[in-house]
């Protein structure tokens, strides 16, 4: 036996009180709290010194909370309001207040928001077999993305364990294209080698602008279904994300919107409404013109443009060509007006940036139908060629 069990045994265990013992207990504490006496006693007051050091103290702290409040308030107001439109009668306002008449005619909606895109950059390559031998190509690669309003339309996928509101994937070719003449002669020479003989890993997506300021239009599915449909609305609520992270104004709010909203025109799962709103937003924009331009698939096309200047990329005209008659952006594109410090071996004319997009629109089509096969089916195998 254990000492510690030996010396319990040798003590008589205390009995809990009897039922009498504890109400007679209870009624005295209850007298003595209600009692005349109890409403009648005092606390000693602390000393005066005391007191004021504590009410000091206090009212320090309030005016602390209140500054911080104050200041946190300060920092974080929204920079942007809405307000009235610049004048939209300039040839640039007219066109996109007719594209955005005619997305109205040609408005839809469906489960699904399924885009195809073919995007592209231009770069100056090294000859993988003749040193100092350069030349200029074109990487391009397909990029899809199919995106439901809510995760319960979209599902969950079979390699997922809780459904997503959407899936982006890219086709794994990426492919090379000489930009001019001479350039396919030298390419050819080196036995038209691919992006990864190259040294290339693929097209850079760039829609501009080289983002100075302004943060990425990186918001969620939340946001995409709060965006405001009204131009005015639509404008300040871009705006004050863009600078919700380091609260500054931003310099050129119209370059940066009319380079970083064009994002809802395609990318994003937003309302036909927001498209609309997209434009008439554009549209109050100043600095903006109409072109007649060409994509990187040669077909000729309407649009707006507007310039940017940097020191490393010299001067780059964004252009955004739209089909007047569904108002459906077809591709975007930066051209080279005047080289920078990083461009520098691009000509004037070079289409750096660029995408072309195939497809946008509302569908009802079975989500699988939309995929690719190696994630609907997680044991199917490509063909063998």
């Amino acid at each position: 036996m254990d000492d510690l069990t030996l010396i319990r045994r040798m003590h008589s265990a205390e009995r809990p009180p009897s039922p009498e013992t504890a109400r007679a207990a209870r009624r005295r504490l209850l007298a003595e709290a209600t009692g005349p006496g109890a409403r009648n006693r005092r606390v000693a007051p602390l000393p005066r010194s005391k007191r004021w050091v504590t009410l000091v103290a206090a009212a320090t702290a309030c005016v602390l909370a209140g500054v911080s409040w104050t200041a946190y308030r300060w920092e974080t107001r929204p920079l942007y309001h809405p307000e009235p439109l610049a004048d939209q009668n300039g040839p640039a306002s007219t066109f996109l207040l007719a594209a955005a008449d005619a997305k109205t005619q040609h408005a839809s909606d469906g489960r699904f928001w399924y885009v195809h895109r073919v995007i592209g950059e231009t770069v100056v390559a090294s000859s993988p077999l003749r040193p100092g031998v350069h030349y200029t190509v074109q990487l391009t690669k397909d990029t899809y993305d199919l995106g439901a309003k809510t995760a319960k339309e979209f599902g969950t996928l079979p390699h997922e364990k809780k459904p997503s509101t959407g899936l982006r994937w890219d086709d794994l070719n990426v492919h090379v294209r000489p930009a001019t003449p001479a350039d396919k002669k030298a390419w050819e020479t080196d036995l038209q080698p691919g992006a990864q003989d190259l040294h290339l890993t693929g097209p850079d997506e760039e829609r501009g602008p080289f983002k100075q300021e302004g943060a990425e239009l990186d918001f969620g599915v939340e946001d995409e279904r709060r965006l405001p449909a009204n131009p005015s609305k639509l404008r300040a609520w871009i705006l004050n994300y863009a600078t919700k992270f380091d609260h500054q104004p931003l310099r050129e709010p119209d370059l940066y919107l009319f380079t970083a909203a064009p994002i809802l025109l395609v990318d994003r799962v937003v309302t036909d409404r927001v498209r609309i709103a997209t434009y008439r937003m554009l549209a109050g924009l100043r600095g903006v013109k109409t072109i007649n331009g060409t994509d990187a698939a040669g077909h000729p096309g309407k649009g707006v443009a507007m310039r940017q200047t940097t020191a490393d990329y010299g001067t780059i005209e964004w252009q955004l060509l739209i089909d007047p008659e569904t108002g459906r952006l077809t591709a975007s594109q930066g051209i080279v007006v005047k080289p920078g410090r990083k461009n520098s071996g691009l000509a004037p004319g070079t289409r750096q940036y660029f995408e072309i997009v195939k497809t946008a629109e509302w569908t009802n089509a079975p989500r699988d139908s939309l995929l690719p096969k190696d994630v609907t089916d997680p044991n199917w195998q490509p063909p063998m060629n």
